[in-house]
């Protein structure tokens, strides 16, 4: 969110307080802070009752971590008229929707827990019998409700760029394969005309060729180019004209009139170039998708990275499975590149990708995310087997060498923060571990493995 509209926020919750006297709020904040714990207590019993709750929050996280992170919240809420830091509040609303959109906690469960704490104000306010009892409780419903809905802002903005990042995910996963068919689908379509017009220009005699939907081109685009670009204009054409062409092979296949075939393959040809056209608009996307592969490495980028961590940490939740990230950082690289130039530190990044490859499985994720730093994610992998795999990258790493354009062989090491998913759902509390711990590793001297 940009300042400007930061500033719309901060406003709009200073009008609020604005409406009250001091009495009113320093009553409302002194009664947060006397029943914060019966009013986070009330939250998250109510809240673990419901059964979509239960995916996201465990009795442990509740207890050890978002109990106090709750009530320092409502504190903080009802402190600001003290402590009239307007814009800081809204930020950290912002913040907070933004967690809960990496999470996946669906927004109107947190409205149901925000419903639940109005209900024991009320209830807390009737024993108190205060004079100014009902303005006090129209102020706290009013806050609770104007920091849930500027969550919500943030929550909606963030969850449609998720949902724009997995939908281009998902055509990534299917071009994988797909994009090397390019040349290939392209050369079976004009390999399939080629032969019809064979066939019917020599006067071939029963003449049964296949159709194109039943052609490797037809079939690839039906069961995998058509899934690939399920959301684009091109698919939906493509396939009529893959009909029509069926349509024209099938009367000519009947042989009823020499004449009429000659003529349905001027139409089939014409029609197979605007195929090929349609089709060379869709790789353009796919080029557009690919953009998900560093190009120096063909390993992931970051583009994809808090897509896949956070449905690798769904899965682990769900089945119990351990999950760990390495963060590996080539060490002095800025050295390398002043003495042995560009060329020889971009073969260096690329040797040190081959050995990440060559230690990973294909259930694993490799990323390049940095100039020199990488991130191996591995999957239903325990903490000791992943320092297995880390030392083993590192000793591989400094034992292969790298050769310059001018014929100097020259080594590197990296340095490696290794982190286990402790179960919290945020990815971002994730790849921090990770990053910390390849901190230390490089605080300890670098050329080692630090497990956090």
């Amino acid at each position: 969110m940009n300042e400007e509209y930061i500033a719309q926020m901060s406003e709009q919750w200073e009008q609020i307080c604005n409406e009250y006297s001091a009495t009113d709020l320093n009553y409302a904040f002194e009664f947060i802070c006397e029943y914060s714990s019966d009013f986070v207590g009330e939250f998250y019993k109510e809240m673990m009752i419901e059964k979509d709750a239960s995916f996201f929050l465990t009795d442990e996280i509740v207890q050890s971590r978002l109990k106090s992170t709750f009530e320092k919240w409502l504190y903080e809420s009802f402190n600001v008229p003290n402590a009239l830091n307007f814009d800081e509040i809204v930020k950290k609303q912002f913040v907070a929707g933004d967690v809960h959109a990496r999470i996946g906690v669906p927004s109107w469960l947190i409205m149901h827990g925000i419903r639940q704490i109005e209900r024991k104000v009320f209830e807390f306010l009737a024993i108190d019998a205060a004079t100014n009892a009902l303005k006090v409780a129209g102020y706290i419903v009013q806050i609770l409700a104007f920091a849930s809905e500027i969550m919500c802002r943030a929550y909606e903005a963030k969850v449609e760029v998720h949902n724009d990042i997995k939908h281009s995910y998902r055509l990534f996963s299917a071009m994988q394969d797909v994009a090397v068919q390019k040349d290939k689908q392209r050369g079976s379509l004009l390999n399939w005309e080629n032969e019809l017009m064979f066939k019917v220009f020599s006067n071939t005699l029963n003449i049964q060729h296949t159709l194109l939907s039943k052609s490797e081109f037809g079939l690839w685009f039906i069961h995998k180019a058509a899934y690939a670009f399920a959301s684009t204009d091109q698919v939906e054409i493509i396939v009529d004209k893959i009909h029509k062409v069926d349509q024209m092979c099938e009367i000519i296949n009947q042989q009823l009139d020499p004449e009429q075939s000659i003529q349905l393959i001027h139409d089939i040809r014409e029609k197979n170039r605007q195929i090929l056209h349609l089709v060379e608009q869709l790789f353009q996307v796919a080029e557009y998708i690919n953009s998900g592969n560093d190009s120096l490495t063909q390993l992931l980028n970051r583009r994809y990275l808090s897509t896949i961590v956070s449905r690798e940490i769904n899965l682990a939740r769900k089945n119990q499975s351990p999950l760990t990230l390495l963060a590996i950082d080539a060490d002095y690289f800025k050295k390398i590149n002043d003495r042995w130039g560009h060329d020889a530190g971009d073969k260096a990044l690329q040797m040190l990708a081959d050995v990440i490859v060559e230690h990973t499985r294909g259930s694993d994720y490799a990323f390049r995310v940095g100039g020199e730093e990488f991130l191996l994610l591995l999957v239903d992998t325990d903490i000791q087997q992943a320092e297995i795999v880390a030392e083993r990258i590192r000793q591989r790493v400094a034992q292969s060498t790298v050769s310059s354009i001018a014929g100097a062989n020259f080594n590197l090491t990296v340095s490696i923060g290794l982190a286990k998913y402790n179960g919290h759902p945020d990815y971002q509390r994730f790849l921090d571990a990770a990053d910390t711990a390849l901190y230390a590793a490089k605080h300890q001297g670098r050329n080692n493995v630090y497990v956090a």
